[in-house]
């Protein structure tokens, strides 16, 4: 081939090759756009799918079957809860009502208010027990439940279990209460029946019936060892100061006229140097004992002031943080209570 020659068509595909370098030219910046489009939009959904509110494991996408699942179960707690705190506003109710019948010794109303709270008391119990179950057996909490349920879920769950915790020990609170009115009312009626058996005692005395009148003092001394024995149960909650000196008095007293009366018999009503004596010692026995039944009333506030008083007031305290547990519980539209049948308790 001469010098300098072209050797344009030395090859057969030559055109061809000049024509497909053309295109990949013109294709490649076209793909490598598509391309970074793609790992735009994939970033985009793995940044997506990541995305939470800084700080928390939030994801809505992960947790809300689990949500969905145990709703059902929680608005029913929640109207159970609701349910559960009129019994214990109830409760409040009762245990006042219960001071006031003990203050004015209606033992009739006394006895009914401290039964029906009784039952109830039990019944807070039973249910705190049951919707606490309920609770327990949803799905998804435990270790790593925030990887199952959403933050909303385990706060809502917290709360209701937190506001189960304000009833515990309501029963034995209310346990408290009846013993505290029990005991005042037994007292009063211990201490006034042994006044009058005294009376009694007195009377056959002046009659000369000395026998009779020692056997009715000897019963009046075993009443006055029952309140004795009551006083011992109360000492544990309340202030016996009076009733110990009430009891204290009335045991020397019953002991002088005793004395009296088996000196009397001896001598066969024949006044003696021991009748004298032992009349002596009567008369300063009885200037000891109240001079009439205002030490009763002062006994009974007592016994108030004391155990039954500060039983009432905790569930009072009771019922105060159990409503303001529910003010914190996001209730679900039309939430209503829902009473959940308990078992009543067996009377004790």
């Amino acid at each position: 081939m001469p010098a300098g020659q072209q050797r344009t068509g030395s090859h057969p595909n030559a055109s061809h090759l000049i024509v497909i370098d053309r295109a990949v030219g013109i294709l490649l910046p076209i793909v490598t756009l598509i391309g970074v489009a793609v790992l735009s939009f994939g970033s985009a959904g793995i940044l997506a799918g990541v995305d939470h509110p800084p700080g928390t494991l939030a994801r809505p996408e992960l947790t809300w079957a689990n949500d969905e699942a145990i709703r059902p179960g929680m608005d029913l707690a929640t109207g159970n809860l609701l349910a559960m705190s009129q019994d214990v506003d109830r409760l409040a109710t009762l245990a006042r009502g219960a001071i006031a019948a003990m203050a004015a010794r209606d033992t009739a109303t006394l006895s009914t208010t401290l039964a029906e709270g009784r039952d109830l008391a039990g019944r807070v119990e039973s249910e705190a027990g049951v919707i606490r179950n309920r609770l327990d057996a949803l799905p998804g909490f435990g270790p790593d439940q925030t990887l199952r349920v959403s933050p909303e879920s385990i706060a809502r769950r917290d709360a209701m279990l937190a506001a189960l915790d304000t009833t515990s020990g309501l029963a034995s609170s209310w346990a408290r209460v009846s013993g505290g009115a029990l005991a005042a009312n037994q007292l009063t009626t211990l201490l006034t029946s042994h006044d009058a058996v005294m009376a009694d005692a007195a009377h056959q005395g002046t009659s000369a019936a000395y026998t009779r009148a020692l056997a009715t003092v000897a019963g009046a001394q075993v009443i006055l060892d029952e309140a004795a024995m009551l006083r011992d149960q109360l000492a544990n909650t309340s202030d016996v100061t009076t009733l110990d000196r009430w009891i204290a008095a009335n045991r020397s007293y019953d002991a002088a006229l005793k004395a009296l009366y088996a000196t009397l018999e001896a001598s066969h009503g024949v006044v003696t140097a021991a009748v004298t004596k032992a009349s002596a010692a009567e008369a300063v026995a009885r200037a000891q004992l109240p001079p009439d039944t205002r030490g009763l009333v002062i006994i009974v506030a007592d016994v108030g002031q004391g155990g039954l008083n500060q039983a009432a007031i905790s569930i009072e305290q009771a019922r105060a943080r159990l409503n303001g547990a529910l003010a914190t519980l996001p209730l679900p539209s039309g939430a209503a209570p829902s009473p959940i049948p308990v078992a009543s308790p067996t009377a004790s």
